[in-house]
């Protein structure tokens, strides 16, 4: 069941939703990718890891930092739509769209997630991923729901 709430101020707080799996899949890889870092730095023999430098032990570093920062720039995504129309984040950016200007919620079998169509162009959903399954089925049924009620009054 999607998250329903009262609209906030800037009207996009009635329905809510983000990508379940990839969240859960994302918690799982940030406790991963670092302990297995780590049990495979100790997992060297002593004397190979002093022969490190720093600049390379800092770039280990980083590596294992940009994996998990783009793993949790998709996981961080969701959707929130009220009378103000549909705000989503993709990746790192935030659109807001209001409801007069979208034309259909388009999901069908073969798209791994939902999008908006504008007409000219589609906006994707990344938020509402098919891989959520029936989550996602109601999260786009009730952002149908809101596009109706909202577009007839735009």
């Amino acid at each position: 069941m999607p998250a329903v709430s009262s609209p906030d101020a800037a009207g996009f707080g009635e329905f809510s939703a983000y990508p379940r799996v990839l969240r859960r899949h994302a918690t799982i890889w940030t406790v991963l990718l670092p302990g297995m870092a780590l049990f495979g730095w100790f997992a060297l023999p002593q004397a190979i890891r002093v022969q490190f430098t720093g600049f390379q032990l800092a770039t280990l570093v980083f590596f294992v930092v940009v994996m998990l920062a783009i793993v949790w720039s998709m996981a961080g995504c969701w959707v929130k739509a009220g009378p103000g129309g549909v705000r989503f984040r993709n990746g790192l950016r935030v659109h807001q769209v209001a409801w007069g200007d979208i034309a259909s919620v388009r999901y069908r079998p073969g798209d791994a997630w939902a999008f908006l169509e504008l007409g000219t162009v589609d906006h994707p959903l990344v938020g509402l991923q098919r891989v959520d399954r029936g989550h996602v089925d109601a999260d786009v049924a009730t952002l149908r729901e809101l596009h109706a009620r909202y577009a007839a009054a735009s």
